[in-house]
């Protein structure tokens, strides 16, 4: 019976196979823990959210005409003012409204 170990030439062949298949699964795991590590720092980091912005409308006056029944009062009586007035005093100490 003949032994069974291999000739030198295939047992170059074979290791060279090897090699070549386990630099491959090498390169594919570093990828793959590159790709794990990528996404595991994209999910750490927190993406600035735009806030809203909100329109502030701008006062702008407008013209009222008011109509002759709101300024119409009852003869004889005076409507009251919803704030009262303001007095001051001019420059030459008179009270003034």
């Amino acid at each position: 019976m003949g032994s069974n170990l291999l000739p030198a030439r295939e047992v170059n062949k074979l290791s060279r196979n090897v090699t070549i298949l386990v630099i491959i699964l090498v390169i594919l795991l570093i990828a793959g823990y590159l790709l794990w590590l990528r996404g595991r720092f994209q999910a750490t980091t927190v993406t600035p959210t735009p806030t809203p912005v909100s329109e502030v409308a701008t006062p702008t006056a407008v013209p009222t005409v008011a109509s002759p029944s709101a300024t119409a009062t009852p003869s004889g009586t005076k409507k009251a003012s919803p704030t009262p007035t303001r007095t001051s005093t001019s420059s030459a100490g008179r009270t003034t409204r």
